[in-house]
């Protein structure tokens, strides 16, 4: 019997050690924060540019998600190499998304919502706002050309809920 008592020791010996591990690297998990992406490895590649860091932002932006599966406003120019603070509030009813890419960026991002609807986002070039809530995503763009901002709640990219975004 006393062999048995051993085992909720180890077992919570185990979760403190991963804590500790995740507390001393947020990156073990795979769950990195969006609003620091300086936090997040070099390894993120976007063709749409990279995070941006705060202190080089050149301009804001204000996008408000509407439950009219739109964003407002529904395009937007930025100049190659500008740093922008992109202000997402969702003044609607439903959960909605803001994730920066290309077309086929954002089909992929697609099929990967439709496989698990309820995937918590942790890439720094995507944010998740409930309704009434309002996040930041600051981006450098650094390539010109044609991209999307789009909400991949399921029904949503296919109902039109993208905004286009032009890189000059």
């Amino acid at each position: 019997m006393k062999s048995r008592s051993i085992y909720p020791a180890v077992i919570l010996a185990s979760i403190m050690s991963a804590a500790t591990v995740q507390a001393q690297n947020p990156e073990a998990s795979g769950s990195g924060d969006q609003h620091h992406p300086e936090a997040h490895s070099s390894h993120d590649q976007f063709a749409a540019g990279e995070p941006g860091k705060p202190e080089n932002v050149t301009h804001t932006i204000e996008i408000k998600t509407l439950d009219s599966m739109k964003y407002e406003p529904s395009s937007l120019t930025v100049g190659r190499g500008e740093t922008v603070r992109l202000i997402v509030t969702n003044i609607g009813r439903w959960i909605h998304e803001a994730t920066i890419g290309t077309v086929a960026e954002q089909q992929a991002h697609e099929a990967e919502m439709k496989t698990d609807p309820h995937k918590v986002h942790d890439s720094p070039n995507s944010v998740t706002v409930d309704p009434g809530e309002t996040k930041e995503l600051i981006w450098h763009f650094d390539q010109p050309g044609q991209f999307e901002i789009g909400c991949h709640i399921p029904g949503h990219y296919e109902s039109g809920m993208v905004a286009e975004v032009t890189i000059r």
